[in-house]
């Protein structure tokens, strides 16, 4: 077991490379002698966040089945001498191992210990720490077993995260699908998914919609530089904002503030267009009444200023017949004073309706700059997401050349174990002939 000695000398050690992959991992260490405990422990709590220990076999399952009990996961590494008491280490690796195939486990055993470290080597066990155990193999074994463990950790931990903001993003994909009309189309324009929204927009069934091109919903008084204009924008791989008028199957026509952009595949190259649009609102529809009756209301009050005046006009004309002048002019000042109070209240209503416009406007342009935001996000997301997939494949393949490796030592210990016993074979056989 380490000794005083060596432990002193950590302080003249470079942890860093060490550190890096086990400061936030956890183990379990069992041991029977309480001096070679206390010590090894000291220097693994420098080294690991969480470090528990146990005197016997039989302690130490408790141990590894209460910490997944409390934790929800498993102590990422298991550090065990061969021999213990009540379960040995062997009988302790094979129960851990049922209950956790990947468990990483290193046994400290001697190097007389062949057939025991064959039999681990079945089980599954792949590390090992020989006594009396050298103080530069010990840290050397430790950072070989967590650095595997800490790349995983960091794989799964950003797969996680990718998972959740995928999540988020299909979460707002669908409250976009409950206010907003949203198609996808190939890169030729042929339409490939449409929501609900659209289809009760435009009056068709998603079966009449699939495969259709998107100029099915084209209207005639569209001018067809605004599409020349749209295309050029999106395969460029830009985004098409603009205000579109549409018809519905039966010809009726309506009006849609769109965002047309491009989706990417894994390898950078525009796969589809995505589009969103959203309908005149009902504040826009009230606003447009709302400016029509103004209008209205104008056009009224010019035509009622002309018959006023025209009346005024003839009403001067027969001032002389009449000697109830000063009643008819105080008529003509209350009809004129009236005439001004409604001239304001248009001037004001065109004022309200002005500034109702430029915040509607300004809504909208926040909505599509989020939506823009998102979609750039979720690009970025996508890449990471192949180049974490890649790093797992790397990792697969050299948990693959490690298993190998051990294929061929176990082969070479039964090739050796085969030529020790012919020797025995030999060795007896001579020893016959002597006595003979």
């Amino acid at each position: 077991m380490l000794i005083s000695k060596q432990l002193e000398e950590s302080t003249n050690m470079d942890l860093k490379s060490i550190l890096q992959y086990t400061h936030n991992l956890s183990i379990l260490y069992i041991e029977d002698d309480l001096d070679a405990r206390e010590q090894v422990r000291s220097i693994l709590e420098n080294l690991f966040q969480v470090v528990d220990t146990a005197n016997d076999g039989k302690m130490g399952l408790e141990f590894y089945n209460n910490y997944y009990l409390k934790h929800k996961k498993y102590y990422d590494l298991i550090l065990s001498d061969i021999e213990i008491p009540h379960i040995s280490g062997i009988k302790l690796s094979e129960a851990i191992l049922q209950i956790n195939p990947n468990q990483h486990i290193i046994i400290i055993s001697a190097y007389h210990d062949k057939e025991k470290l064959e039999e681990l080597l079945t089980l599954g066990v792949d590390s090992f720490l020989h006594k009396p155990i050298e103080f530069k193999t010990f840290f050397e074994t430790f950072k070989k077993c967590a650095k595997p463990i800490f790349e995983q950790k960091n794989i799964l931990q950003t797969l996680e995260h990718v998972k959740e903001i995928n999540t988020n993003l299909e979460t707002v994909m669908d409250i976009i699908n409950q206010v907003a009309i949203v198609s996808k189309t190939d890169l030729e324009g042929n339409i490939t998914y449409v929501n609900d929204i659209f289809c009760k927009t435009s009056q068709y069934t998603q079966e009449e919609l699939i495969g259709q091109n998107h100029n099915i919903l084209r209207h005639k008084d569209m001018p067809s530089i605004v599409y020349k204009h749209l295309w050029e924008e999106i395969t460029t791989g830009k985004t098409w904002k603009g205000k579109m008028k549409n018809k519905t199957k039966n010809g009726e026509a309506f009006y849609v503030n769109a965002n047309i952009f491009p989706l990417y595949s894994h390898s950078g190259v525009i796969k589809e267009y995505i589009a969103i649009r959203f309908l005149t609102t009902e504040e826009e529809v009230k606003n447009r009444e709302f400016k029509k009756k103004v209008l209205e209301q104008y056009q009224e009050s010019k035509r009622r200023d002309f018959r006023s005046r025209k009346i005024i006009t003839d009403l001067k004309a027969k001032l002389i017949k009449y000697d109830n002048f000063n009643l008819i002019e105080y008529s003509l000042k209350k009809e004129k004073t009236r005439s001004s109070k409604c001239n304001a209240q248009l001037i004001f209503t065109e004022d309200t309706h002005k500034k109702l416009e430029e915040d509607f406007e300004k809504y909208k342009q926040n909505i599509k700059k989020n939506i823009s935001g998102i979609v750039k996000k979720n690009k970025e997301l996508t890449t990471k997401h192949e180049f974490d997939l890649k790093k797992i494949e790397g990792l697969e393949e050299k948990i693959k050349s490690r298993e190998d490796e051990f294929k061929r030592m176990n082969q070479n210990n039964e090739l050796r174990a085969r030529e020790i016993e012919d020797l025995r074979d030999v060795i007896s056989h001579l020893e016959n002939n002597e006595n003979s």
